[in-house]
């Protein structure tokens, strides 16, 4: 491997922070170990994202673990060759941990704290905008999404593709409507490959594994996007062509949509949403790349009237969030709901018919937020009001100070 500058990133919460090390921080020759440091006063667990290393001797793709960490060594190019690790660990306040990579052992035994899927109806056929006489789903990694395709065509299980953690799951709607929805788990188990095999909208009803805990209805869900044109928001009701893809992994577990000539006021542009979950979290983050830049661009959270609304207030540079809590769920109990959001990327946040609203600034450069959703029936779940509120401080607090890196 040639001797070159080392470029490690770092993620928390899934977000991405660049930065190389140079003549002042080289690798010793053989040297295989890193320093992952806590900057913060408070305990933390996450999963890190380093990047391709040149002159460090990374794993071969697979998943490892030791004593204090689980690792994922990721082959994203799909070359044969390791191109992003994702380190899974836990600090105390202010500790700093070592991870010697040449010591890490194969894992086959850990099953997967992450999941994506999209499942399809196989061997029926289309009459109209409905798919009838298929004989079982089937999982694909990339759907191009008929042009018959609409809300309730059953041909893809649970009308859309899935994200889940060991946390909680999400699914949002493949269709015109295109809100993401939450499903809370009461396990920690992956479940999404259950979620409506036994029926098509079965989820609505409680089960082992838990059940869909949010309406959406004309709204956005929890943090799907759309385009402010006066005082309405406009969802994909036009589209040339969607494609979808999953990437389900151990640690961290992706769905990117493509959408082809979105038509808004007579105006067509493409756009890319790529959502990603980590092991432990339950936060999704939500990057979006627009074709060109576009007023009006906005993600929203669902009004609810047994919601309380809160927010975070920080100065400019920062994260901060909105969120509401309350007896809002579908199991008529505890649901918190949260945007999380940069203050430079975002223009207002203001009210809507349907949705508390954040509108980005108009830009042709992709942007990131997170969404989440915390179910009080989870294993040691979220139970109160100031429970989540603290749970959303800290989140924001390990965003503004990630994990730090160093060689």
């Amino acid at each position: 491997m040639d001797r070159k500058t080392l470029y490690l990133v770092l993620g928390c919460m899934g977000g991405m922070l660049a930065f190389s090390c140079g003549d002042q921080q080289k690798k010793t020759e053989n040297s295989e170990a890193i320093t992952l440091n806590n900057p913060s006063s408070f305990d933390r667990k996450e999963v890190v994202a380093i990047a391709s290393a040149d002159g460090v001797e990374l794993p071969k793709p697979g998943f490892y673990s030791d004593t204090d960490w689980k690792v994922e060594a990721q082959d994203q190019n799909a070359d044969g060759q390791t191109d992003q690790l994702l380190v899974y660990g836990q600090w105390a306040a202010n500790e700093s941990k070592s991870l010697d990579l040449s010591a890490l052992k194969v894992d086959g035994i850990t099953k997967a704290m992450t999941q994506a899927e999209i499942s399809v109806q196989q061997g029926g056929e289309w009459q109209d905008r409905k798919y009838v006489n298929g004989q079982g789903f089937k999982n694909v990694d990339f759907l191009r999404v008929p042009q018959e395709h609409t809300d309730h065509s059953y041909y893809i299980r649970y009308e859309g593709p899935g994200l889940e953690s060991d946390k909680v799951g999400y699914r949002y709607y493949l269709d015109w409507r295109n809100a993401v929805d939450i499903f809370g788990k009461k396990v920690n188990s992956m479940v999404l490959q259950q979620v409506g095999q036994d029926g098509f909208d079965s989820y609505h009803e409680p089960s082992d594994w838990g059940m869909d805990v949010l309406k959406a209805g004309k709204s956005l869900g929890v943090g799907s996007i759309g385009r402010l044109i006066g005082d309405s928001v406009v969802h994909f009701q036009l589209t040339d062509s969607v494609t979808c893809q999953v990437q389900s992994g151990y640690l961290q577990s992706k769905v990117t949509t493509n959408y082809y000539g979105w038509d808004v006021d007579g105006k067509k542009i493409d756009l890319q949403s790529e959502m990603s979950i980590n092991a432990g979290e339950h936060a999704v983050k939500h990057t979006v790349d627009l074709s060109e830049a576009t007023e009006g661009f906005v993600t929203g959270l669902v009004k609810n009237s047994k919601g309380e609304r809160l927010e975070a207030l920080v100065g400019s540079g920062g994260w901060t969030y909105i969120a509401t809590y309350g007896p809002q769920s579908l199991a008529e109990d505890n649901l918190g709901m949260a945007l999380i959001y940069h203050t430079k990327d975002v223009e207002a946040v203001r009210e809507g018919g349907f949705d508390h609203l954040i509108q980005f600034k108009t830009s042709e450069k992709p942007f990131s937020y997170y969404l989440l959703g915390a179910w009080e029936q989870e294993p040691n779940g979220i139970k109160d009001k100031a429970s989540f509120k603290a749970y959303l401080d800290q989140k924001v607090a390990q965003l503004n100070e990630p994990i730090q890196i160093s060689n």
